[in-house]
Formats: structure tokens, C-alpha cells, sequence
């Protein structure tokens, strides 16, 4: 079978995948990455790099889908936790983000540091979405941040007033 790729060649597309998905070319990562997952399905850092790459796409179920295998394969990575917590919450699973985020912040102390960036800059782009709001407020608490958490619920609500502290 001709498919198979060496240890080698995989590390060297897991590079560029890297490079790629940094450089915005995530079309062009998500065929690298498809071709290692071909030949190494269980490729944790390829199924998150791949999950990067869809969710640059906005192909955010499919990214879920990646970022969740990720976490099937190697459980203790915060990263790949904290990754599909944050699309969880974009597409509106909130308990499922948050159960994600969770439990990225119990296997690495600051691992939520990227996801409250991350919902910082996507309040940059779109002010008034409530689910960015709501997503950096449930991020601010889980780190213990409880009077930051309580401003950006309220900046949620004041968009969305059927939005509880507990959804």
C-alpha cells in the first residue's frame, strides 16, 4: 500500500501544515494535513492542526470534529481541550464549551490564556455578538477572574437578555 508516509515525511507536513494555517493558507494546510491523516489517522497534532485549518475555513462542525478526535487520541493535551471549548461555544454549545475549558484549565493551570485572546479579538471584529461575549465571560470565570466574568455577562445579556449565569 503506497499510501504510507514515513515518520519523517509526516513531521515535515506537520511543519508545513503549521506554517501554513499560520500564514492563513489553510486550504493548503487542510490538503497536507488530510494526506498525513491518510496514512496516520491517529495523529493527534494533525487532527488539531487540521482543526485549525477548518475552522479558518468556517467549517466549524467539521473543525469540533477534528479538535474532538484530537482529544480522543491524546486526552491529557489542555491545548486540544481548550481548542474544541472555544468552537464549541462559537456554535452555541455553551455547556459543552464550557465542559471543554474545563477541562483544559484542570490539566494546565494556564491553558485558557489563548481562549480568553481569543474571544477578546473576536469581540474586536464583532462587537455585538452576544455568544463572543458570553464565551469570554465563562472563560474569565473558570480562571477565577469572578468581577471580569460578571462584566462581559452582563455586556452578553445586554445583547441577548434571556441568557442566564448558569446556561
Amino acid at each position: 500500500m503506497k499510501n504510507r508516509i514515513s515518520e519523517k515525511d509526516a513531521l515535515t507536513q506537520l511543519h508545513d501544515g503549521i506554517r501554513l494555517v499560520s500564514e492563513g493558507k489553510a486550504e493548503e494546510a487542510e490538503t497536507i494535513l488530510r494526506v498525513v491523516l491518510n496514512s496516520k489517522p491517529r495523529n493527534a497534532d494533525a487532527l488539531w492542526l487540521l482543526g485549525r485549518a477548518l475552522a479558518q475555513q468556517g467549517q466549524l462542525k467539521e473543525s469540533i470534529d477534528a479538535y474532538s478526535k484530537a482529544t480522543q487520541v491524546e486526552p491529557d493535551r489542555a491545548v486540544f481541550h481548550e481548542s474544541l471549548g472555544v468552537m464549541l461555544i462559537q456554535i452555541g454549545d455553551v455547556l459543552g464549551g464550557k465542559k471543554a475549558l474545563a477541562k483544559a484549565l484542570e490539566l494546565d493551570s494556564e491553558a485558557l490564556r489563548p481562549s480568553e485572546y481569543t474571544f477578546g479579538k473576536l469581540i474586536e471584529e464583532s462587537p455585538e455578538n452576544k455568544i463572543y461575549w458570553y464565551g469570554l465571560g465563562i472563560v474569565l470565570e473558570l480562571q477565577g477572574k469572578m468581577d471580569m466574568s460578571q462584566k462581559a455577562m452582563l455586556k452578553a445579556r445586554q445583547y441577548d437578555s434571556t441568557l442566564s449565569n448558569d446556561t
